[in-house]
């Protein structure tokens, strides 16, 4: 295997394909949407009469969309290049957010506008900004995978802090129209800067050679590496991503106001940023399956204070939950290129990734579904800090990566 090139070398040459990984994902829909979906629960029932299982359908429906898009999105990334596929994508799925503001009642609104705006955007989530970071960085990997995810920390910290009060002000539709806004300025910026891989006349190093190296997708899904991976994820996920919508909605169930709950969710913005870059810094460092099984560890003590203790230990919480969502795409991306190589990432990373959004489908129905049981989150939280033991398990039984 040839040196890897130098830090200084390759953040120079991969610049601003990381800042338009950073934009990009900042604004797709598994960051803004997803970060903004507890801001809508509240003004939605009220307007509607929706409970909250039928809302939290809503995620349920786009992510089983991307799940079964994901991997023929990779594929048509492979194949047709970053540019032409993800821009097109972050465009269809800006217009839809307008949709939104159209709705007038009926759930099958709700549903069918989160199913075709899923459509559009699978191809513009991290499955396409990821690759680009993998394929120009390979001494920082890790880092400069954090760096380019730290953007969805922006949105968990922004959208509640100033998108909750906005919305208590200027009505939730006001707020689609800010969403829809924030991703046509972004579209210019990833069609210009974003690309699939170095060029060859850039430097003969690490990155250029790795990006045409790696396993076939069939030799990938037939490794048992690749379902204990998927299953450390879909267990993530599942424990955890619906969660993070109920977070302020728990908060305001608490007895606090919009702005005193969305500061907190901002926390867990700012948690989500800390823990993509130390989580980015140490995998280049620690042996990444060790770094998951500590991460997670802490992310299951974290569910346990705020289920048992109450609502004196959000800001506890906030920082776990954060930390758990600003590791799992860092991680999924970082094993898919270390144990299956880049040849065939998109494919291979859109399987893990459609295995992991099932999780984040059924996560959200079964919470508000305990919500409307107990009214309260105490269930979901203490079954989130028990599926953290098989993921912290299965992460200590990877294997070595090869070329360590």
């Amino acid at each position: 295997m040839q040196t890897p090139s130098t830090s200084v070398n390759e953040f120079a040459r991969g610049g601003t394909v990381l800042f338009a990984a950073f934009v990009g994902i900042g604004v797709n829909l598994a960051s803004m949407v997803y970060y903004s979906s507890g801001i809508w629960v509240r003004p939605w029932q009220e307007e509607f009469g929706w409970s909250r299982a039928e809302i939290g359908a809503q995620q349920t429906i786009s992510v089983l969309v991307m799940m079964l898009l994901a991997t023929f999105a990779g594929r048509l990334i492979d194949r047709y290049g970053l540019r032409r596929v993800t821009t097109i994508s972050l465009a269809g799925y800006g217009v839809l957010l307008l949709g939104f503001t159209l709705m007038n009642g009926p759930i099958w609104q709700l549903y069918l506008l989160s199913a075709a705006y899923a459509v559009f955007g699978v191809a513009s989530t991290g499955l396409a900004f990821t690759r680009a970071v993998n394929a120009f960085f390979v001494k920082h990997r890790g880092l400069a995978l954090g760096i380019s995810l730290t953007s969805t920390g922006v949105m968990a910290y922004a959208l509640p802090k100033f998108m909750t009060p906005y919305v208590a002000e200027n009505g939730w539709r006001a707020g689609y129209v800010v969403m829809f806004l924030i991703v046509m300025a972004a579209l210019p910026i990833v069609y210009f800067l974003i690309k699939d891989a170095p060029d060859a006349q850039e430097g003969e190093d690490a990155a250029v050679s790795q990006a045409q190296s790696g396993l076939s997708f069939g030799e990938a899904v037939r490794h048992p590496t690749f379902w204990k991976v998927a299953a450390i994820f879909f267990l993530i996920s599942v424990a955890i991503l619906g969660l993070i919508p109920a977070f302020i909605p728990m908060l305001q169930d608490a007895g606090l106001s919009p702005a005193q709950a969305g500061g907190l969710g901002a926390t867990l913005g700012l948690s989500v940023m800390f823990g993509r870059l130390l989580v980015g810094f140490l995998i280049d460092r620690i042996f990444a399956p060790y770094l998951t099984a500590v991460v997670f560890t802490g992310v299951g003590l974290g569910c346990v204070l705020l289920g048992v203790g109450g609502i004196g230990y959000a800001m506890a919480a906030a920082i776990a939950l954060g930390f758990a969502v600003g590791a799992e795409v860092d991680l999924i991306g970082y094993y898919t290129a270390r144990y299956f190589g880049l040849a065939n990432y998109g494919a291979i990373y859109g399987l893990q990734y459609s295995i992991f959004i099932f999780g984040a489908g059924v996560s959200p129905i079964y919470t508000g579904y305990i919500w409307d049981v107990t009214g309260n989150y105490d269930i979901a939280l203490i079954m989130a800090a028990v599926l953290m033991v098989p993921v912290v398990l299965i992460s200590l039984s990877l294997p070595k990566f090869e070329n360590a």
